[in-house]
C-alpha cells in the first residue's frame, strides 16, 4: 500500500513539472509572438493585414525561433530571432537575404 502511495505522489509530481514547463513555454511563445508583431508593425511599418501568421517554436538553435508568413508571400516562412536578449533585437535568419527588415520591402 505504501509503494502505491509513493507511485501516485511521484506521478503527480511528474505531471506538475510537465504542466509547469508547458505553461512556461506557452507564456514565452505568446510573449515572443506579441513582441515580434509589435516590432513588425511599429518599427518596420507593416500593417496587421500584411501578416498572415506568427508562430514561435522551440528548437536547438536558436532556442525560440519565430516563424512569420506574410500576405504577399504566403508560402515562405520568414524566421526571426530576438537574440535571447532582455530587450529584444529582432533579426531575420531565413530566408538568408533579409528583404523583410529595414524598409527593404517591394
Amino acid at each position: 500500500m505504501k509503494q502505491k502511495k509513493i507511485l501516485i505522489v511521484f506521478l503527480l509530481l511528474v505531471l506538475i513539472i510537465v504542466g509547469v514547463f508547458y505553461t512556461y513555454l506557452q507564456v514565452k511563445y505568446n510573449s515572443l509572438e506579441r513582441s515580434l508583431r509589435n516590432h513588425l508593425i511599429n518599427v518596420e511599418g507593416y500593417s496587421d493585414s500584411d501578416i498572415i501568421s506568427i508562430k514561435a517554436k522551440l528548437s536547438k538553435m536558436p532556442t525560440y525561433p519565430v516563424h512569420v508568413r506574410f500576405a504577399d508571400d504566403p508560402n515562405t516562412d520568414y524566421i526571426f530571432t530576438d537574440g535571447n536578449a532582455d530587450t529584444p533585437i529582432w533579426r531575420q535568419l531565413d530566408p538568408k537575404k533579409p528583404i523583410r527588415l529595414s524598409g527593404q520591402r517591394d
